[in-house]
């Protein structure tokens, strides 16, 4: 075999010989079944995503607006219900409570970007409660005991926590 003339003849006679080796090449391929099992090794392997880290926010409390006290610009000094404002990050969290016969009723509204399939939970004396927040934000627990209660919201890759919240 003579390739091009710019080539020097130790790599001529290498590519020969590799030429001449791959002609006479007399090797069998793998059994298909073997093959196979190979390729899947590989394939369980890499099926399995890593979970990752979640990033947790404690909510602040901005305001407390309770039943039938006044605030300076606020409208709602007849509301019933008690009206707690939390900020956490880019989020803010409008939380309200409301006493009934049965309990207190605890609703409330997410606001920020993301908020599909926002999970809700209160966790107090009671148990745990869990809910879905709508594709607004808004959320809403009924009958719930008197106690002081934990509320996470899970937002992604986000775990928003409002703890001490007291339910009387």
């Amino acid at each position: 075999m003579n390739l091009t003339g710019t080539m020097n003849n130790d790599n001529e006679k290498l590519l020969s010989q590799i030429v001449h080796l791959m002609q006479t090449d007399q090797s069998a391929d793998a059994p298909a079944d073997a093959v196979q099992w190979s390729k899947n090794l590989f394939r369980s392997r890499a099926a399995a995503p890593k979970k990752s880290v979640v990033q947790r926010i404690m909510a602040v409390l901005q305001m407390d607006l309770s039943p039938d006290q006044a605030a300076f610009g606020e409208r709602s000094a007849t509301a019933s219900a008690r009206q707690l404002l939390f900020a956490a990050g880019d989020y803010h969290i409008d939380l309200r409570i409301a006493a009934s016969k049965k309990g207190a009723t605890v609703s409330g509204q997410i606001i920020g970007e993301e908020l599909a399939a926002t999970r809700v939970g209160l966790e107090g004396p009671a148990g745990t409660l869990a809910t879905e927040a709508n594709e607004i934000g808004e959320f809403r627990f009924e009958t719930v005991a008197k106690g002081v209660y934990d509320l996470s919201l899970t937002i992604a890759d986000r775990e928003i926590v409002v703890e001490n919240i007291e339910i009387d």
